[in-house]
Protein backbone atom coordinates (compact mmCIF):
# COMPACT_ATOMS: atom_id res chain seq x y z
CA UNK A 1 0.00 0.00 0.00
CA UNK A 2 1.47 3.34 -1.05
CA UNK A 3 1.35 6.48 1.08
CA UNK A 4 2.35 10.10 0.65
CA UNK A 5 3.46 11.62 3.95
CA UNK A 6 3.84 15.36 4.39
CA UNK A 7 6.27 16.61 7.04
CA UNK A 8 5.99 20.29 7.99
CA UNK A 9 9.06 21.85 9.59
CA UNK A 10 11.54 19.55 7.87
CA UNK A 11 14.62 21.45 9.04
CA UNK A 12 13.89 20.34 12.62
CA UNK A 13 15.73 17.41 14.17
CA UNK A 14 12.57 15.48 15.04
CA UNK A 15 11.15 15.91 11.55
CA UNK A 16 14.33 14.46 10.08
CA UNK A 17 14.20 11.53 12.50
CA UNK A 18 10.66 10.80 11.28
CA UNK A 19 11.79 10.98 7.64
CA UNK A 20 14.55 8.47 8.38
CA UNK A 21 12.17 6.11 10.20
CA UNK A 22 9.76 6.20 7.27
CA UNK A 23 12.43 4.51 5.16
CA UNK A 24 11.55 1.25 6.89
CA UNK A 25 8.26 1.21 4.97
CA UNK A 26 8.05 0.44 1.24
CA UNK A 27 6.09 2.61 -1.15
CA UNK A 28 6.18 5.71 1.06
CA UNK A 29 6.77 9.09 -0.58
CA UNK A 30 7.74 12.10 1.55
CA UNK A 31 6.92 15.75 0.91
CA UNK A 32 8.64 18.27 3.14
CA UNK A 33 7.76 21.86 3.97
CA UNK A 34 10.11 24.49 5.41
CA UNK A 35 11.13 28.08 4.91
CA UNK A 36 14.85 27.44 4.35
CA UNK A 37 15.42 24.35 2.19
CA UNK A 38 19.05 25.42 1.73
CA UNK A 39 19.66 24.35 5.35
CA UNK A 40 18.90 20.76 4.37
CA UNK A 41 21.71 18.56 3.02
CA UNK A 42 20.96 17.87 -0.65
CA UNK A 43 22.46 14.40 -0.37
CA UNK A 44 19.90 13.45 2.30
CA UNK A 45 16.99 14.77 0.24
CA UNK A 46 18.13 12.69 -2.72
CA UNK A 47 18.82 9.62 -0.58
CA UNK A 48 15.35 9.72 0.99
CA UNK A 49 13.68 10.99 -2.22
CA UNK A 50 12.06 13.96 -0.48
CA UNK A 51 10.29 16.68 -2.44
CA UNK A 52 10.58 19.99 -0.57
CA UNK A 53 8.10 22.84 -0.80
CA UNK A 54 9.48 26.19 0.34
CA UNK A 55 7.37 28.69 2.26
CA UNK A 56 6.75 30.58 5.48
CA UNK A 57 4.45 28.96 8.02
CA UNK A 58 1.70 31.50 7.21
CA UNK A 59 2.04 31.35 3.41
CA UNK A 60 -1.36 29.78 2.74
CA UNK A 61 -0.74 29.15 -0.96
CA UNK A 62 2.56 27.36 -0.26
CA UNK A 63 0.99 25.36 2.56
CA UNK A 64 -1.87 24.25 0.33
CA UNK A 65 0.60 23.21 -2.37
CA UNK A 66 2.51 21.23 0.24
CA UNK A 67 -0.45 19.27 1.62
CA UNK A 68 -1.97 18.58 -1.81
CA UNK A 69 -1.89 14.88 -2.61
CA UNK A 70 -0.74 13.74 0.83
CA UNK A 71 -2.42 11.02 2.89
CA UNK A 72 -1.36 12.52 6.21
CA UNK A 73 0.43 15.69 7.31
CA UNK A 74 2.84 15.51 10.26
CA UNK A 75 3.58 18.83 11.93
CA UNK A 76 7.01 19.14 13.50
CA UNK A 77 6.88 22.87 14.15
CA UNK A 78 8.57 24.17 17.28
CA UNK A 79 8.31 27.89 17.87
CA UNK A 80 6.36 30.73 19.43
CA UNK A 81 2.59 30.54 20.05
CA UNK A 82 1.86 32.14 16.67
CA UNK A 83 3.72 29.41 14.79
CA UNK A 84 2.38 26.62 17.00
CA UNK A 85 -1.24 27.75 16.97
CA UNK A 86 -1.98 29.89 13.90
CA UNK A 87 0.60 28.01 11.86
CA UNK A 88 -1.02 24.67 12.65
CA UNK A 89 -4.52 26.02 11.99
CA UNK A 90 -3.32 27.03 8.51
CA UNK A 91 -2.07 23.47 7.97
CA UNK A 92 -5.37 22.00 9.19
CA UNK A 93 -7.38 24.37 6.98
CA UNK A 94 -5.30 23.31 3.98
CA UNK A 95 -5.87 19.65 4.82
CA UNK A 96 -9.60 20.32 4.89
CA UNK A 97 -9.54 22.08 1.51
CA UNK A 98 -7.38 19.42 -0.15
CA UNK A 99 -9.18 16.43 1.36
CA UNK A 100 -6.22 15.21 3.43
CA UNK A 101 -7.88 12.77 5.85
CA UNK A 102 -5.43 12.83 8.79
CA UNK A 103 -3.24 15.36 10.59
CA UNK A 104 -0.61 14.55 13.21
CA UNK A 105 -0.01 17.73 15.25
CA UNK A 106 3.13 18.85 17.04
CA UNK A 107 2.24 17.36 20.43
CA UNK A 108 5.08 15.01 21.52
CA UNK A 109 4.69 15.89 25.19
CA UNK A 110 3.07 14.80 28.45
CA UNK A 111 -0.60 13.80 28.47
CA UNK A 112 -2.00 17.30 28.19
CA UNK A 113 -5.51 15.87 27.86
CA UNK A 114 -5.39 15.41 31.65
CA UNK A 115 -4.24 18.97 32.44
CA UNK A 116 -7.15 21.09 33.75
CA UNK A 117 -8.30 24.00 31.63
CA UNK A 118 -6.70 27.29 32.58
CA UNK A 119 -3.54 25.74 34.00
CA UNK A 120 -0.24 27.11 32.72
CA UNK A 121 1.23 24.73 30.11
CA UNK A 122 3.94 25.65 27.57
CA UNK A 123 2.25 23.75 24.73
CA UNK A 124 -1.21 25.23 25.10
CA UNK A 125 -1.29 25.08 21.30
CA UNK A 126 -1.73 21.31 21.59
CA UNK A 127 -5.12 21.69 23.29
CA UNK A 128 -6.23 24.38 20.84
CA UNK A 129 -5.25 22.41 17.75
CA UNK A 130 -6.85 19.21 19.07
CA UNK A 131 -10.19 21.01 19.36
CA UNK A 132 -9.68 22.74 16.01
CA UNK A 133 -9.26 19.40 14.25
CA UNK A 134 -12.63 18.29 15.60
CA UNK A 135 -14.23 21.51 14.31
CA UNK A 136 -12.74 21.02 10.85
CA UNK A 137 -13.56 17.30 10.63
CA UNK A 138 -9.94 16.32 10.03
CA UNK A 139 -8.92 13.17 11.93
CA UNK A 140 -6.27 13.96 14.52
CA UNK A 141 -3.45 11.52 15.29
CA UNK A 142 -1.99 12.64 18.62
CA UNK A 143 1.37 11.30 19.79
CA UNK A 144 2.12 11.65 23.52
CA UNK A 145 5.56 10.50 24.69
CA UNK A 146 6.26 12.32 27.96
CA UNK A 147 9.60 14.11 28.02
CA UNK A 148 12.26 13.51 25.38
CA UNK A 149 15.35 11.85 26.84
CA UNK A 150 17.81 13.94 24.84
CA UNK A 151 16.07 17.10 26.02
CA UNK A 152 16.15 15.90 29.65
CA UNK A 153 19.95 15.86 29.53
CA UNK A 154 20.30 19.00 27.40
CA UNK A 155 20.67 22.55 28.61
CA UNK A 156 16.99 23.25 27.85
CA UNK A 157 15.66 21.90 31.14
CA UNK A 158 18.55 23.26 33.26
CA UNK A 159 18.46 19.91 35.06
CA UNK A 160 21.83 18.38 34.23
CA UNK A 161 25.16 20.17 34.64
CA UNK A 162 27.78 18.15 32.74
CA UNK A 163 30.63 20.09 34.31
CA UNK A 164 29.77 19.03 37.85
CA UNK A 165 27.81 15.87 36.93
CA UNK A 166 24.87 17.16 38.92
CA UNK A 167 21.12 16.82 38.45
CA UNK A 168 19.00 19.47 40.13
CA UNK A 169 15.41 18.53 40.85
CA UNK A 170 12.21 19.58 42.58
CA UNK A 171 10.19 17.26 44.77
CA UNK A 172 11.45 14.20 46.60
CA UNK A 173 13.57 12.74 43.81
CA UNK A 174 11.28 9.74 43.59
CA UNK A 175 8.75 11.28 41.20
CA UNK A 176 8.62 9.33 37.94
CA UNK A 177 9.41 10.89 34.57
CA UNK A 178 7.86 9.44 31.40
CA UNK A 179 10.80 9.54 28.98
CA UNK A 180 11.24 8.63 25.32
CA UNK A 181 14.09 9.20 22.88
CA UNK A 182 13.62 11.26 19.74
CA UNK A 183 14.20 8.22 17.56
CA UNK A 184 11.75 6.01 19.46
CA UNK A 185 9.10 8.75 19.26
CA UNK A 186 9.88 9.15 15.55
CA UNK A 187 9.56 5.40 14.96
CA UNK A 188 6.08 5.33 16.48
CA UNK A 189 5.14 8.48 14.56
CA UNK A 190 6.21 6.86 11.29
CA UNK A 191 4.24 3.72 12.14
CA UNK A 192 1.10 5.78 12.74
CA UNK A 193 1.64 7.71 9.52
CA UNK A 194 1.55 4.57 7.38
CA UNK A 195 -1.28 2.97 9.39
CA UNK A 196 -4.19 4.58 7.57
CA UNK A 197 -6.66 3.36 10.21
CA UNK A 198 -4.85 5.13 13.04
CA UNK A 199 -6.57 8.15 14.57
CA UNK A 200 -7.13 9.51 18.06
CA UNK A 201 -4.74 9.80 21.01
CA UNK A 202 -1.75 7.46 21.25
CA UNK A 203 0.55 7.13 24.26
CA UNK A 204 4.05 5.71 23.80
CA UNK A 205 6.86 5.49 26.33
CA UNK A 206 10.49 4.49 26.29
CA UNK A 207 11.03 4.45 30.05
CA UNK A 208 9.63 5.63 33.36
CA UNK A 209 12.27 6.57 35.90
CA UNK A 210 12.84 8.92 38.84
CA UNK A 211 16.01 10.98 39.19
CA UNK A 212 17.03 8.64 42.01
CA UNK A 213 16.78 5.68 39.62
CA UNK A 214 18.52 7.63 36.87
CA UNK A 215 21.41 8.27 39.25
CA UNK A 216 21.83 4.51 39.81
CA UNK A 217 21.79 3.76 36.08
CA UNK A 218 24.23 6.59 35.29
CA UNK A 219 26.71 5.48 37.94
CA UNK A 220 26.51 1.83 36.90
CA UNK A 221 27.20 2.62 33.25
CA UNK A 222 29.79 5.37 33.58
CA UNK A 223 31.39 4.28 36.84
CA UNK A 224 31.29 7.92 37.87
CA UNK A 225 29.25 9.72 40.53
CA UNK A 226 26.09 11.63 39.60
CA UNK A 227 25.21 14.21 42.23
CA UNK A 228 21.63 15.15 43.09
CA UNK A 229 20.70 18.62 44.34
CA UNK A 230 17.20 19.32 45.61
CA UNK A 231 15.81 22.79 44.84
CA UNK A 232 12.52 22.56 46.71
CA UNK A 233 9.06 21.01 46.66
CA UNK A 234 6.83 20.66 43.61
CA UNK A 235 4.56 23.34 45.09
CA UNK A 236 7.56 25.65 45.25
CA UNK A 237 8.39 24.81 41.63
CA UNK A 238 4.83 25.71 40.63
CA UNK A 239 5.08 29.04 42.45
CA UNK A 240 8.43 29.76 40.82
CA UNK A 241 7.06 29.02 37.35
CA UNK A 242 3.99 31.20 37.94
CA UNK A 243 6.18 34.10 39.09
CA UNK A 244 8.44 33.75 36.04
CA UNK A 245 5.40 33.67 33.77
CA UNK A 246 3.82 36.73 35.41
CA UNK A 247 7.11 38.64 35.13
CA UNK A 248 7.46 37.87 31.42
CA UNK A 249 4.79 35.73 29.75
CA UNK A 250 6.45 36.14 26.36
CA UNK A 251 9.83 35.03 27.71
CA UNK A 252 9.00 31.37 27.18
CA UNK A 253 12.58 30.20 27.66
CA UNK A 254 12.43 31.49 31.23
CA UNK A 255 9.31 29.69 32.44
CA UNK A 256 8.72 26.82 30.01
CA UNK A 257 11.50 24.44 31.19
CA UNK A 258 10.30 24.54 34.80
CA UNK A 259 6.69 24.26 33.67
CA UNK A 260 7.46 21.17 31.61
CA UNK A 261 9.35 19.66 34.55
CA UNK A 262 6.33 20.33 36.78
CA UNK A 263 3.89 18.51 34.50
CA UNK A 264 6.38 15.71 33.89
CA UNK A 265 6.69 14.94 37.59
CA UNK A 266 3.52 15.93 39.46
CA UNK A 267 1.63 12.83 38.35
CA UNK A 268 -1.34 14.63 36.77
CA UNK A 269 -0.17 14.35 33.17
CA UNK A 270 1.54 10.97 33.30
CA UNK A 271 0.92 8.69 30.34
CA UNK A 272 -0.41 5.92 32.58
CA UNK A 273 -0.07 2.19 32.00
CA UNK A 274 -2.48 1.77 29.09
CA UNK A 275 0.17 2.45 26.48
CA UNK A 276 0.02 1.89 22.72
CA UNK A 277 3.54 0.41 22.51
CA UNK A 278 1.94 -3.03 22.26
CA UNK A 279 0.07 -2.03 19.09
CA UNK A 280 3.35 -1.74 17.19
CA UNK A 281 5.41 -4.66 18.54
CA UNK A 282 8.06 -4.42 15.83
CA UNK A 283 9.31 -1.18 17.40
CA UNK A 284 11.69 -1.68 20.32
CA UNK A 285 11.77 1.49 22.44
CA UNK A 286 15.09 2.70 23.82
CA UNK A 287 15.09 3.07 27.61
CA UNK A 288 17.33 5.27 29.75
CA UNK A 289 19.94 2.55 30.16
CA UNK A 290 20.05 1.94 26.42
CA UNK A 291 20.39 5.65 25.74
CA UNK A 292 23.29 6.10 28.15
CA UNK A 293 25.06 2.99 26.87
CA UNK A 294 24.87 4.41 23.36
CA UNK A 295 26.56 7.69 24.33
CA UNK A 296 29.84 8.69 25.93
CA UNK A 297 29.38 10.47 29.22
CA UNK A 298 30.70 13.73 27.81
CA UNK A 299 28.22 13.58 24.90
CA UNK A 300 24.86 13.08 26.62
CA UNK A 301 24.22 16.80 27.15
CA UNK A 302 24.63 17.45 23.42
CA UNK A 303 23.04 14.26 22.09
CA UNK A 304 20.13 16.25 20.67
CA UNK A 305 22.52 18.13 18.37
CA UNK A 306 23.52 14.96 16.53
CA UNK A 307 20.06 13.84 15.49
CA UNK A 308 18.53 14.07 12.03
CA UNK A 309 20.14 13.88 8.59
Amino acid sequence: MSAVVGIAGLTGKFAQCVAKELQAYPNVTIKGFCRSPQKLPQAALEKYKIEVIEGEFDDEAAVQKFVRGTDIVICCYFGDPDVMTRGQKILVDACGKEGVPRYLPSDFAVDYTKIPAGELFPKESAKIVKNYLVEKNVAGVHVLVGGLIETFWSEFYHIFDPNTQTITYWGTGDEKWDLTTYETAAAYTAALAVDKNASGVFRFRGDCKSVSEIKEIYEKIYQSPLHLKRLGSLDELYSTVKDEFNNGPNNVTAWAPGCFAYWCTNGVAHLGDNLNNKDYPNIVPVDMEGFLKAHKMEDISIADRHLGF
